[in-house]
């Protein structure tokens, strides 16, 4: 839940992180401004972030591989081990 204040109470609060906890609007004569967050509260919804790119980019490639097994484009498990294999070298 998001709170609203205005900027000196937010410029009073700066040394109570508790105050911003869940995020704060920070006002100038009634418009907000800025929105202000903890740091762990940005961290966290940084790693929502990138744990959602990894999933729609992991959707995306399981998408492609039916599609390339739906036009007979597919390999076996041994053919991909050895491809692998060949690309380590």
């Amino acid at each position: 839940m998001s709170v609203t204040m205005s900027q000196r109470a937010a410029r009073e609060g700066l040394g109570s992180p508790e105050l911003f906890e869940g995020g704060v609007y920070v006002t100038k004569n009634g418009v907000s401004e800025l929105f202000v967050q903890t740091a762990a509260e940005r961290v966290a919804e940084e790693n929502e972030r990138h744990m959602e790119r990894q999933a729609n980019a992991l959707f995306k490639i399981a998408i492609m591989a039916k599609q390339d097994l739906k036009n007979g484009q597919g390999m076996s498990p041994e053919e991909a081990l050895r491809r692998l294999r060949e690309a380590r070298k």
